[in-house]
């Protein structure tokens, strides 16, 4: 074999062998400009100061233990800053709801079922708080203070109670929702559920309870919601459609009780006297 073909399978080789360092230097070259330049926008991006607020008022409610003449065990105790946490513990300056168990449900004056209520609508009361600014909503503390886990679902809503503009659209999403769970321990706690992102800012949050798994009461003692003023990044997470979530929307348009549409239906009127409520329009008072 000529001397020359191993020659050029050497030159070869090392042709190779430089390229393929240029090729890997470059990249790298790219990646740090390119992460330099991340960095440079990250650094011209506002900072975003969080705001912490308890709510500043009460605006409805499906029912309460107190009675109206007075203070003790009625809603109105959930607005402005705890009175009781972190204790625990049978207290008058909290917010109770009338009922819990199931005693309710079963007396011969319990009313039937609505027909057009979807099987995975099972919350039995509200209390909807206004705030004072409207935010991005970044996590709700629910402050417990005896017999806690009869909050199972929290929405916030687009309408502003303070603002003096009428909404041409009045829209309640759900931050957060679970099945009834009962809780082992009467204590106290911070309940902070992880909430989703919405696409609007919000000072109206609505708690739904449902308290047939209670051994007692639940007491409530306030409410702080956290929030931001500029909207946040939406992540991949909350841009992604659950088939599931499909499948309850299609259950809902066949029975007319969807959410969204019930608050599309809202009038002026309605939204100034908060008396439309969905479902808890038919509850007792």
């Amino acid at each position: 074999m000529s001397p020359v073909f191993p020659m050029l399978t050497v030159l070869s080789m090392f042709y190779y062998i430089c390229l393929r360092r240029r090729a890997r230097t470059a990249t790298r070259g790219e990646m740090m400009n390119s992460r330099r330049a991340i960095e440079s926008n990250s650094r011209a991006l506002p900072i975003n100061v969080e705001v912490v607020q308890y709510a500043k008022e009460v605006l409805d409610f499906s029912s309460h233990y107190g009675s109206e003449n007075s203070m003790s065990y009625t809603m109105w105790n959930l607005a402005g800053i705890p009175n009781v946490y972190p204790s625990s513990g049978d207290f008058t300056q909290t917010a109770v709801f009338r009922t819990y168990g199931t005693w309710w449900d079963q007396c011969p004056s319990a009313q039937l079922p609505f027909k057009r209520t979807p099987p995975n609508f099972c919350s039995h009361d509200y209390v909807e708080l206004a705030f004072e600014e409207p935010v991005y909503p970044t996590a709700v503390h629910v402050l417990e203070t005896y017999h806690p886990g009869a909050v199972i679902r929290i929405l916030a809503c687009s309408a502003n109670p303070y603002s003096q503009n009428t909404p041409a659209e009045v829209r309640w999403e759900i931050l957060w929702s679970e099945a009834p769970t009962k809780v082992n321990s009467p204590q106290a706690r911070q309940f902070t559920p992880c909430i989703k992102q919405i696409d609007f800012p919000t000072n109206l949050i609505r708690l739904e309870v449902n308290s047939s798994l209670q051994d007692y009461y639940a007491e409530l003692d306030a409410v702080v919601l956290h929030g931001v003023k500029e909207r946040p990044v939406l992540s991949l997470k909350t841009l992604m459609i659950d088939m599931s979530d499909l499948d309850e929307d299609d259950d809902e348009e066949k029975n007319g009780c969807e959410m969204d549409s019930l608050n599309k239906q809202f009038s002026v009127a309605a939204l100034r006297e908060w008396t439309t409520n969905g479902y808890f329009d038919k509850l007792p008072y």
